[in-house]
């Protein structure tokens, strides 16, 4: 009898229209992927209640270390702010005791539970969840363990409580007894010290239960795929073979019947639309076969008409795709030959920026740090005359920011010292967007938005915020009557092809892009938007060197500025920064402290080709207790150096005359002395190893920037500035 069902289900099956053998077909696999996803979604719900366990442990051993920490700290401080600190901290694995107690009975209040977990400071959306795995798994032994050890730490957490109130009571007690104090405080230590033991051992009991519930749903994930497959293999495979043989029986008769075997004739299998084409197909056949005589030979005529036909269009198409071709390649060649042009003739007007922005660098920094070092001298002179005093720290003011107007022009040419660092775009962005909102006013609408998973960068920081602005200043200018500005920090990948249209390498970066809504710039004015004082403003309302800073950046860095406008539609710039390798670490700058300026006895050989700066630099180190050699070029103080001087460190412009560079010297002084201390100087980077760059001291500098560079170096201290 099961047989027979069987068999009038399939001949069902096979008889009924195609459409609806699809339909059938579909729903199937429709309720069984619909079970998958419950499956799927059962397992990321348990998954991430298993998560929420997690982190909870991570808050409750955090919560109970700050409490011992704070009642450790009251003993010893005997502040009511610290015993109120330790009380509130209490209150998380007081909170989660209260929930696991609940949980626990046999008859659970829901609402005391999620109280309790809420007061354990757990994410309100993942209390449930934590409530459904405690009960659906709680007999499971990994989970039983867990909790078991959690309820076995919470019974030694709530000892704290009656501990801390002895304590408070022994300090404010008349008389209070320093040894009852530390008894509590020992017995208090005791606690914590077991605490960690279990919190240990909880960690690790549900991090096998995780390993175990993962494993299972991951069978049971694999099974339900493994269904859905199968089932939908099996579906298609039915339908399929009946189209296929059905058809099949067709395209055999047909064969046949262009062969000349005009009584050759299709099966009819089915009373389907396969079916109705078997029978239509014979009686097709039926019908050509009695004309089949004039056919053929009309037939025989055509195809001879149709080979010619189809030779001369072969031809023809032959002839085409090889001028195609032709055209492409000139085309490329042509193109490939103006962007070379264009890039040579850019290089060279960057090459030519460098040097002399370079020797501008050199020589207004220099001026600079005269005009500095003797302001400074002067302020001190001045202590009992504060109006004058203010006036020389006010020189000393202004030609600090003057150093800025190099910078500018060092950064066009690529030529500025960079300190990269491990940078977090995301966060750097965050840090930026008040500023920028301050800056921009309340016409312009900032909507920033960053990537999950973000990747950090290698490039200076504080280069980075001077693009974000010079590219939000530009994104207002365009915007007179306000708009919209954009702002997105995304991960990018450049691949071999994009990567040689922006010349840099192929791989990983992290883009800033910036979308303004404003007026658009037309193809003219974009193809020369980076170049150096280009611009488009009134001669009082820019410079043109915002865009080619940030450009001269970008390339500086391993990096690229691609630029998108429409007009009346707004701008897009894309700042592309590399990805940072994994192995690189962050340089943070040390906090300023208000301290005096440090100072030694130690023999520094100063070498600068600028006598005034080096004679200011001279007074002040020897204000700061040094013994100070001079001399004002590389083969000088190579004669110093080999006259048996004792020098500790070698102090040294980069830029010196007679044909001898400062990181020449240096290398040479090091040969002559192994293990001499090295401190360079300049206005600019160019020509300084990268590896050099952490002990550079950035013309202008100030008395206490000299001081604190000084003594850095001379104890093997990364610098800073």
């Amino acid at each position: 009898m099961p047989m027979k069902s069987h068999v009038s289900l399939y001949r069902w099956f096979r008889d009924i229209p195609i459409a609806r053998k699809l339909y059938f077909t579909v729903g199937i696999m429709a309720l069984l992927i619909g079970i998958e996803l419950f499956v799927l979604l059962f397992s990321l719900s348990t998954l991430s209640s298993l998560r929420a366990y997690v982190g909870g442990e991570g808050l409750w051993s955090k919560a109970q270390k700050d409490a011992v920490f704070h009642l450790h700290k009251y003993g010893t401080s005997r502040t009511e702010e610290d015993y109120r600190l330790f009380e509130r901290f209490m209150r998380v694995p007081l909170g989660d005791a209260a929930a696991r107690q609940e949980l626990l009975s046999s008859r659970p209040d829901m609402a005391a539970a999620r109280a309790g977990f809420l007061e354990g400071r757990n994410h309100p959306d993942d209390i449930d969840g934590m409530i459904d795995l405690f009960t659906r798994f709680s007999n499971v032994s990994y989970i039983e363990q867990a909790i078991r050890v959690w309820g076995d730490a919470q019974s030694i957490a709530l000892q704290l409580p009656p501990l801390a109130r002895e304590l408070h009571q022994e300090i404010n007690s008349v008389h209070p007894s320093q040894d009852r104090i530390n008894a509590t405080l020992a017995a208090i230590y005791d606690i914590n010290r077991n605490l960690t033991q279990f919190e240990d051992a909880f960690s690790f009991t549900l991090g096998e239960g995780s390993l175990w519930l993962e494993r299972l749903l991951r069978r049971l994930l694999l099974l339900t795929a493994l269904t859905v497959e199968a089932t939908g293999l099996l579906l298609a495979v039915s339908v399929s073979r009946g189209i296929q043989r059905g058809l099949g029986d067709i395209l055999t008769a047909a064969r046949q019947v262009s062969a000349g075997e005009l009584n050759a004739r299709a099966t009819v299998r089915s009373h389907d639309e396969i079916g109705t084409l078997a029978r239509s197909f014979n009686a097709m056949a039926q019908h050509l076969q009695a004309r089949v005589k004039d056919l053929a030979r009309l037939n025989q005529e055509l195809e001879r008409e149709v080979g010619d036909r189809q030779r001369a269009e072969a031809e023809l198409q032959e002839a085409f795709a090889q001028l195609e071709t032709t055209i492409g390649e000139l085309k490329r060649q042509i193109a490939e030959r103006l962007r070379t042009e264009e890039m040579l003739r850019q290089s060279e007007k960057m090459k030519a920026l460098g040097q002399l922005s370079g020797g501008i660098a050199h020589d207004f920094n220099n001026l600079l740090g005269v005009i500095v070092g003797c302001a400074e001298m002067l302020a001190d002179t001045m202590q009992d005359q504060p109006e004058q005093e203010g006036l020389a720290r006010e020189i000393i003011g202004t030609a600090l920011r003057g150093s800025v107007l190099t910078r500018r022009l060092l950064a066009v040419s690529r030529n500025q010292p960079l300190r990269p660092q491990r940078v977090d775009l995301g966060a750097l962005l965050q840090d930026h967007v008040e500023l920028l909102r301050r800056t921009l006013g309340e016409a312009i609408r900032i909507e920033a938005r960053q990537a999950g998973d973000l990747w950090f960068t290698s490039a200076d920081p504080s280069q980075i915020g001077d693009a974000l602005l010079n590219l939000a200043l530009n994104a207002r200018d365009a915007m007179p009557q306000g708009g919209r500005l954009g702002i997105e920090v995304v991960n990018a990948h450049l691949d071999a092809r994009r990567a040689a249209a922006f010349e840099v390498t192929e791989g990983d970066y992290v883009m800033l892009a910036l979308a303004d809504t404003g007026t658009g710039m037309p193809k003219e004015v974009m193809r020369r938007a980076i170049e150096p004082f280009f611009t488009t403003k009134p001669p009082s309302a820019g410079s043109g060197l915002g865009l080619s800073m940030v450009y001269g950046f970008a390339k500086q860095s391993g990096g690229h500025l691609d630029l998108d406008s429409v007009v009346g539609a707004g701008t897009t710039v894309r700042l592309y920064l590399p990805r940072a390798p994994e192995e690189a670490v962050a340089q943070a700058a040390a906090p300023p402290v208000a301290a005096p300026d440090p100072r030694g006895s130690e023999t520094i050989l100063l070498v600068d080709d600028n006598q005034t700066l080096m004679e200011v630099v001279r007074r002040q180190l020897a204000a700061l207790g040094y013994r100070v050699l001079t001399a004002a070029s590389g083969p000088a103080a190579l004669a110093i150096l080999r006259a048996g001087e004792a020098v500790d460190l070698l102090f040294t412009d980069i830029v010196l005359p007679d044909g001898m560079s400062g990181t020449r010297l240096a290398r040479t002084a090091r040969r002559l002395r192994p293990g001499l201390k090295i401190l360079f100087t300049t206005g600019h980077a160019s020509g300084l190893p990268r590896q050099e760059r952490q002990n550079l001291l950035r013309k202008p500098y100030d008395r206490r920037d000299l001081a604190r560079a000084v003594r850095a170096a001379l104890d093997e201290v990364t610098l800073t500035r």
